[in-house]
């Protein structure tokens, strides 16, 4: 399964670079409010930090899917104070959509298949 998600990842790292200019506009349309968390962020340097936060998670899972949960765990911890911590599993969510629609046909179900076995383990990840 994690050559599967490693395949999308480098598919559309080939073609598209980073998936953040298309994740925060999908972030936005979830929900307006998430714009407003992002307010003092005007150079977008805590938007790029997220987004490549979440790569690196993602990265982390494909070696080793305990330290990936912690990681999950943590950042989960650190994000209660903006009251997200029920929604903060969507923007891995966000990040494969981003993916699967950029790479169309290419993302196919076995990859689509692998990329929820990751996400339904990240929603398992509890202290």
């Amino acid at each position: 399964m994690s050559a599967l998600i490693e395949h999308s990842l480098q598919l559309y790292a080939d073609k598209y670079g980073d998936p953040y200019a298309s994740a925060y506009p999908k972030l936005y349309a979830l929900d307006s409010d998430y714009l407003g968390l992002f307010v003092l962020d005007t150079d977008e340097g805590l938007r790029r930090n997220m987004m490549r936060t979440t790569l690196e998670i993602i990265a982390t899972y494909l070696d080793d899917p305990t330290a990936a949960a912690n990681r999950i765990i943590g950042a989960r911890v650190s994000h209660a104070t903006y009251g997200i911590e029920d929604s903060f599993d969507q923007f891995f969510e966000i990040t494969r959509d981003v993916i699967a629609e950029s790479l169309a046909e290419a993302f196919t179900p076995d990859h689509a298949r692998a990329w929820q076995v990751m996400l339904n383990d990240f929603e398992k990840a509890q202290i």
